[in-house]
């Protein structure tokens, strides 16, 4: 490299230093990051024995083996989820179009069932496989206030009481997408507390955060906190 020429707006110093890289160091430095992301990346995706090696997956936060073992962003303890709060007393709220409607578990079993395979893609920069769910359609709750297919968007509550993403807001293609569930199954078990037990959103092509755990209300047509 050399210096550029001298211009009139005196913006190019007359005693520029010396090139402190060159073209061949820049592309080097560039190599050398990209090897050192797949190094830390590569237990992430091939699993087993390598999967301490991925630095960006969440490690401390160990699943478990069967159905449910699988990655996790968020325990049920870490965001204060107690056993009373998703025991038999828990009901998902289902709102929209002026009417509302509560529901126990048991009645969300009876509701008709869908599956869809899907991942879990989190922003802390990890992925799974697709896993897959089963349970209750978002247009068909939708249904249960007079919305059915033609639903809109939807406002997702958890029964998380406080930190971030314990509700979020789903657009109204993401409601009417048929992969779109309040998942209470995955891979043919029941949910487990950090999966989200009672109920969980599963929204294809949306990242992890906005898949929302412990759900406990529903507000179709809503884009913040109902009044």
């Amino acid at each position: 490299t050399v210096p550029e020429p001298l211009d009139e707006t005196g913006l190019v110093s007359r005693d520029p230093a010396p090139p402190t890289l060159s073209r061949r160091g820049a592309l080097g430095m560039v190599g050398l990051g990209s090897l050192a992301l797949l190094v830390v990346t590569a237990g992430q995706s091939i699993g087993g024995s390598l999967r301490g090696t991925a630095l960006l997956a969440p490690h401390g936060r160990n699943p478990g083996p069967g159905p449910n073992g699988f990655q996790i962003n968020k325990t049920a303890r870490s965001v204060g989820i107690r056993a009373r709060d998703i025991g038999p007393d828990w009901r998902l709220t289902v709102r929209g179009g002026g009417r509302q409607t509560v529901l126990t578990r048991a009645e969300l079993e009876r509701l008709p069932r869908h599956g869809s395979a899907l991942p879990i893609a989190c922003v802390e920069g990890w992925s799974t496989s697709d896993q897959r769910w089963e349970g209750v359609r978002l247009t068909d709750l939708a249904a249960l206030v007079g919305l059915g297919e033609a639903a809109p968007s939807v406002f997702v509550e958890s029964v998380q009481s406080h930190g971030s993403f314990r509700a979020v807001a789903l657009r109204d293609n993401q409601v009417r997408d048929p992969r779109s569930l309040l998942a209470l199954r995955v891979n043919g078990a029941e949910l487990s507390p950090d999966h989200g037990y009672p109920a969980r959103i599963i929204v294809p092509g949306a990242p992890g955060v906005m898949n929302t755990k412990w759900v406990r209300r529903l507000s179709f047509g809503e884009s913040s906190w109902p009044v």
